[in-house]
């Protein structure tokens, strides 16, 4: 049973053709078999011969086990010249085949084969299982697609028809329009914590539907789980993709196939987390997950943004660690629900975007690198709210408004007087402004202390004399949207901020732009962090002198900085096409003695955002 993804030259509508049915195409005979099957005639005849001669004309008697061993043996079967089906066949003068998506495998031929074709009846696209009827399973995928059929739930991939031709068995599952796979949708970086979680709850609530119904999936993975354009989850291949690939879950004990369902949510749900695959190998297009010995890395260990609770239910899931780990899919069901919810999970209204002089809304900001759209919450508009007087009109809100914008005037002189010391009340942390040097390369268009929008951060580079591989692999994740964020190598020398003016990353805007505002998260508090701009003309390679003497400038410095808050650091505006943000002061951290690594200093950066224009 399957549903796919729609690709882009298919999610038009389909007009069923009127022509007549298209029959499978003869195939020639290669003359390698025809001259052995005329080797072979040849043969047959000259023992029909020597028969003849001898007066030999009886056959003689053969044992019953002999006879039992003439039976086809299906699992070793040899190809057969026909084809399972072409494309343009219609199946019960309804389905219409228009391509092989793929085979699924096994000795036997022709194997069981999953198409897309259209319904004609009701112009509809459909997903379509293919089985031959000589084929040694075909009454199990019968019952299989029954079975699947009777559990009545929404974010399963449903049943609609299942029918055995003269030559096949067909079953026609509905088509989820602009679904992807979670393995295609993985190849892009892993969902947000929340996301991962809500789409695990759904699906395990929907395996315990299955569950009360005593069926199981048997061959859940990031394959079978889709996302649809709306953001739903739908499971496709309830028991009949098991089936079909020849693993007959209904053979196995139901505690057994139950407890392979827990486990294989675990599996995905730490896919979902990581973009790894929790095993020694790579799978589903994934790398497998880092280990010590044959112990994995929790999530929490591979991404510094999943919650404590998660990882821990993650683990139980996997039957990873001490904890006991889940008897039923309800239990987990039930464990995930418990979970505190997480921000993004709480849907709250999108202000009206601003308007221009022209009266059409004006664009929003973009964060750098984009955002996911499968992680994108719905937009929706308040309803309108009645009509009121324009507020300059009300009653003394003349004088109101002349005061306020004396005393804002005021409030500006004071902070654009560069009084040393200011904090800045919506920073996390102690906030001590530098004085910045007099930029070059453009025109400063910004006022002070005016946030622009978020620019474009084309790439960034590590600051560090010798950084690790794995620091290096996921620089880009500080800024990527993906909340993995960067980590720093460990330092085990308490003065490791003496050499090179500390650690952290540079990030290129790809052109020069006035920029006022960086954007960013750590995962460890008490850090102290400076940011630094730079022009087209400075390097950004490392140097023992620090980048002040590879032409950057230093414009804010932040202390004791909190840990899981967003830092907003603002300065005067300055053209620049390099920022920086670099570690100077860092709270050691203790060994992690699962992962092997050792106690010293380090911390993470994600969500790095460059403001400006």
């Amino acid at each position: 049973m399957a549903a796919l993804a729609e690709t882009p030259d298919e999610r038009s509508d389909v007009a069923a053709p009127q022509g007549s049915e298209i029959e499978p195409e003869a195939r020639a005979v290669p003359d390698e078999v025809e001259d052995e099957l005329e080797s072979e005639v040849g043969s047959e005849a000259a023992k029909d011969e020597e028969a003849a001669a001898t007066g030999e004309d009886e056959e003689p008697a053969v044992p019953a086990a002999a006879s039992a061993k003439k039976q086809p043996d299906y699992t070793a079967r040899p190809a057969e010249a026909r084809e399972l089906a072409v494309a343009g066949r219609r199946l019960g003068g309804r389905y219409r085949l228009e391509r092989m998506v793929r085979g699924f495998g096994g000795g036997f031929r022709p194997e069981p084969q999953l198409w897309v074709g259209v319904d004609e009846l009701l112009n509809r696209r459909v997903g379509v299982d293919l089985i031959a009827t000589e084929h040694p399973l075909v009454e199990q995928v019968a019952r299989a697609a029954r079975d699947a059929a009777a559990v009545a739930d929404a974010r399963f991939v449903q049943v609609l028809d299942a029918v055995q031709d003269e030559d096949l068995l067909y079953i026609v599952t509905e088509w989820v329009p602009g679904a992807e796979q979670l393995q295609e949708r993985l190849a892009d970086g892993p969902l947000s914590p929340a996301r991962a979680t809500r789409m695990v709850r759904e699906l395990a609530e929907a395996m315990v539907r299955a569950h009360e119904a005593e069926v199981a999936h048997g061959a859940m993975n990031p394959a079978t789980v889709m996302i649809t354009a709306a953001g739903e989850t739908k499971l496709r291949g309830l028991l009949v993709e098991a089936t079909l690939s020849g693993h007959e879950p209904e053979n196995a004990k139901p505690e057994e196939r139950y407890a392979a369902d827990v486990l294989a949510l675990g599996q995905i749900w730490y896919a979902a987390l990581t973009a790894r695959w929790p095993g020694t190998e790579a799978e589903y297009g994934l790398e497998p997950a880092p280990a010590v010995g044959a112990e994995l890395y929790t999530p929490a260990q591979i991404r510094a943004a999943v919650p404590k609770q998660v990882d821990a239910t993650v683990c139980r899931a996997l039957g990873l660690g001490e904890e006991r780990p889940f008897g039923t899919v309800k239990e987990m069901a039930d464990a995930i629900k418990s979970l505190p919810r997480m921000r993004e999970e709480i849907v709250e209204p999108t202000p009206v975007p601003p308007r221009s002089r022209s009266g059409r809304p004006t664009g929003t900001a973009t964060p750098p690198g984009g955002v996911a759209r499968h992680d994108r919450e719905e937009i929706w508009s308040p309803a309108a709210a009645p009509e009121r007087k324009p507020v300059w009109r009300r009653p003394g809100m003349l004088a109101v408004g002349a005061c306020a914008i004396i005393a804002l005037g005021t409030l500006a002189a004071f902070q654009f007087a560069g009084k040393p010391g200011n904090d800045d009340s919506t920073q996390q942390g102690n906030i001590t402004n530098a004085t910045p040097s007099p930029s070059s390369g453009g025109t400063l268009s910004l006022p002070g202390g005016t946030a622009g929008h978020a620019l474009t951060i084309s790439s960034d580079s590590i600051w560090d004399e010798s950084p690790s591989s794995g620091s290096q692999a996921s620089a880009i994740d500080a800024y990527n949207g993906s909340s993995s964020g960067w980590t720093m190598s460990t330092q085990l020398d308490s003065n490791w901020a003496a050499k090179g003016g500390g650690i952290g990353l540079v990030f290129s805007l790809g052109s020069a732009h006035t920029v006022d505002e960086a954007r960013f998260q750590i995962a460890d508090a008490g850090a102290t962090v400076e940011i630094l701009t730079a022009p087209a003309s400075a390097s950004t390679s490392w140097g023992s002198s620090g980048p002040a003497a590879n032409g950057f400038t230093l414009q804010k410095t932040l202390t004791n900085v909190s840990a899981g808050q967003t830092v907003s650091a603002t300065f005067s505006p300055v053209s620049a096409e390099y920022v920086a943000i670099i570690f100077t002061q860092l709270q050691e951290q203790s060994a992690i003695s699962s992962t092997g690594t050792p106690a010293g200093y380090r911390d993470t950066l994600l969500d790095v955002s460059v403001l400006g224009e």
